[in-house]
């Protein structure tokens, strides 16, 4: 069942990321053809190109010649998928580098834990400690309901990516553009903060406390949820909440669709009740989580200063962008 279990979530991606492809795909655009120049994905107003410079002029002529323009002309999701990947791995690598780095430095650990613990006393001053309660009441009286929430919790990533194929097929071009720049930077806020003020998840307090690890306890994980590069101590924020009220309030924003409109709001109810279940996250995880993301999407034009280091790695690569 492990094995199944490593396999099954990148092939979820994998196909959803080719229906995308797909789905997107321009049926007039020729693989053989020079490609014509549409609208840039960021929309942003050219800055190295002048109209009269014969050079950049001929420049741009090759590189929609080239086999690789001539693809992304035909399959231009394809770019959305360069975009996920990169900052995909980029915040994992640093996760896993983060990992590493602390790895056997108890004085962090113990740090981590007093952060938590201090979360747990703010949160019983305010009364809303209700983690352990909510997590005993699953275990006790509704243990079925176990399983299906370890499935919501990492059925995350993949829903994250249908929802970037969706919006990417049926949102309004700018509106998309502004939704991944918010994923991208919401990566950046999340690391620093993880980095900043390390927090232990409930999970991994001591038995005192009374939680119990139900998502790593025997064969609950996968090897990409469990190994020696996972960052455990990185509860706040948690982005898992994060991203679910960001996915419902984008699709009760931007969606054309009144059924997704009506179900969105279920999808954030369902991660908050997750990861407070499973002892993966505090209350106030989420209460961070949202704030990041809602932070994000109001400064994403942040994400435009990288357009310059876009520009230069596609004219290294001879890519003319659809």
């Amino acid at each position: 069942m492990g094995a199944v279990k490593n396999i099954l979530e990148p092939a979820a991606i994998v196909a959803a990321f080719t229906a995308g492809a797909l789905i997107n795909r321009r049926k007039n655009a020729k693989l053989l053809a020079t490609p014509d120049v549409e609208s840039p994905l960021l929309e942003a107003p050219p800055v190295d190109i002048k109209p009269n410079d014969e050079d950049s002029d001929e420049r741009i002529i090759r590189n929609r010649r080239t086999i690789q323009s001539r693809i992304l002309a035909k399959f231009p999701f394809l770019l959305e998928i360069w975009y996920w990947l990169l900052t995909y791995w980029i915040y994992q690598g640093l996760r896993a580098f983060s990992a590493r780095m602390i790895s056997g430095h108890e004085a962090i650990f113990d740090t981590a834990e007093r952060h938590a613990l201090s979360i747990l006393s703010f949160e019983h001053f305010l009364h809303l400690d209700v983690e352990l309660s909510v997590q005993r009441y699953v275990l006790e009286q509704k243990p079925w309901l176990m399983g299906f929430l370890a499935r919501v919790y990492y059925s995350h990533i993949v829903l994250g990516v249908i929802f970037i194929v969706y919006c990417y097929t049926c949102i309004q071009r700018d509106k998309y553009q502004a939704i991944r720049r918010t994923l991208a930077f919401e990566n950046v806020i999340a690391f620093t903060i993880l980095t900043l003020w390390r927090c232990m998840p409930p999970r991994l307090l001591p038995e005192e406390y009374g939680f119990i690890d139900v998502l790593h306890s025997n064969a609950g994980g996968s090897a990409w949820t469990q190994n020696k590069f996972q960052l455990t101590i990185a509860a706040m924020p948690s982005l898992h909440f994060g991203n679910s009220m960001f996915i419902a309030l984008c699709l009760l924003k931007f969606s054309p669709h009144w059924y997704l409109r009506a179900v969105a709001p279920i999808w954030p109810m369902l991660m908050g009740l997750t990861i407070v279940a499973t002892a993966n996250h505090f209350i106030l995880d989420a209460v961070v989580g949202a704030c990041v993301t809602l932070t994000a999407f109001r400064l994403n034009a942040v994400m435009l200063y990288l357009l310059p280091v876009e520009r230069a790695l596609f004219r290294l690569l001879r890519i003319e962008k659809p």
